[in-house]
């Protein structure tokens, strides 16, 4: 099974990728999905973003308890407005938020089982988010997270404080409710745009 999914993997991509890319390509997909799941817990708090290359777009934020845990996965500051002032960004915000890693064997596998197309069109969408500085986690005190947001936590589950995480997604227009459905047109839209652009 591992064998055949580096091979479906290789053949799509004009057998380029190594190993290691081929797992890279299946990481990125798997952080895709955990973040297109998540999305329908977040809010829109700022509907005049910009991604790195000037693409206007809506920010999306997603909140989630700073728990011992998640606090251990990077050097935070000690008091909180120094800790307010950091952030983490691309793949090591999504890993730092809670999303699991699968570079393992049993994650390839579950490429294969997916569907290899599908494990590229992901990695890709999510490659997109990186390459335009488009995800963003910060530390943030409960009084400091955004209202939309904040009306919706529970207060007890963010007494170490909250780990805010921003998607910024390309576009001007609210959508009806979060989606992950939306979140792929979105970029599906834009990334297919980018090349007539240049």
């Amino acid at each position: 099974m591992i064998l055949r999914t580096l091979s479906l993997l290789r053949s799509l991509q004009g057998a380029r990728d190594t190993a290691d890319e081929a797992r890279g390509r299946v990481q990125q997909a798997s952080d895709y999905r955990w973040l297109r799941d998540q999305l329908r817990h977040g809010a829109v708090v700022d509907e005049a973003a910009r991604l790195a290359d000037g693409t206007p777009a809506l920010a999306v934020a997603l909140a989630y308890p700073a728990t011992a845990k998640r606090l251990a996965g990077g050097s935070w500051p000690e008091t909180p407005e120094a800790r307010e002032r950091c952030h983490v960004a691309g793949t090591h915000a999504c890993r730092a938020a809670g999303a699991p890693a699968y570079r393992t064997l049993e994650g390839l596998s579950r490429g294969v089982a997916e569907g290899a197309i599908a494990v590229l069109r992901d990695a890709a969408r999510f490659q997109y988010l990186l390459e335009r500085d488009a995800l963003e986690l910060a530390w943030r005190r409960p009084q400091r997270l955004p209202a939309g947001l904040a009306a919706a936590l529970p207060e007890s589950s963010g007494a170490s404080g909250w780990f805010l995480l921003t998607l910024r997604v390309p576009g001007t227009t609210l959508p009806p409710r979060l989606t992950g459905a939306w979140l792929d047109e979105r970029l599906d839209r834009y990334r297919r745009i980018l090349p007539r652009l240049g």
